[in-house]
């Protein structure tokens, strides 16, 4: 578990169901993370089985309960030594905690995490709208690398593009 000053992150639990339903099922906090909404409780707690099985997923915790969820995922492999050396984030807030520097904290939490356990960069894609989460990022750190299409398959409704940001170690505000 990693610890802040007001909230917490760690591996979710059976019984966060309800917490993580009353966000994964709203649109407002599902779409801008690339994420499809929930339509019960029932698939809440397969996500958090699925969470628990692939240990990637951490919730967010403020007053013991969940109030959203960061994801760290790997990424390629590197070609010299074989080792992963770099991870990607996501994230998603329940509403009621936006614009309130929860999430900020999290972050902060799960990527000191990584660069203290030798991962030398973390990236995140986020969609070119969502500019709150693009101004997350560079209060972070994370400086602007590339925006690129999304598949097809990702983007249902229309063709849509992601921006991916990256942050070093010594670019890192914690």
């Amino acid at each position: 578990m990693l610890k802040g000053s007001r909230v917490a992150v760690r591996p979710f639990e059976l019984t966060d169901v309800e917490d993580y339903f009353a966000y994964a099922h709203l649109k407002q906090a599902t779409l801008p993370a690339g994420m499809t909404p929930l339509k019960s409780q029932a698939a809440a707690l397969e996500h958090i089985r699925r969470f628990a099985r692939e240990k990637q997923d951490l919730a967010l915790v403020y007053r013991q309960h969940v109030v959203g969820n960061i994801g760290v995922y790997p990424r390629d492999l590197s070609p010299l030594t074989g080792d992963d050396m770099t991870r990607e984030i996501g994230y998603i807030l329940h509403p009621q905690f936006w614009h309130r520097g929860f999430m900020t904290e999290g972050l902060r939490l799960v990527i000191d995490d990584q660069f203290h356990n030798g991962i030398q960069a973390v990236w995140a894609g986020v969609f070119p709208e969502n500019i709150a989460s693009i101004n997350l990022l560079q209060r972070l750190g994370f400086d602007f690398q590339f925006e690129v299409p999304l598949p097809r398959g990702l983007t249902p409704d229309q063709p849509r593009n992601e921006r991916y940001h990256r942050l070093l170690p010594n670019q890192f505000e914690k």
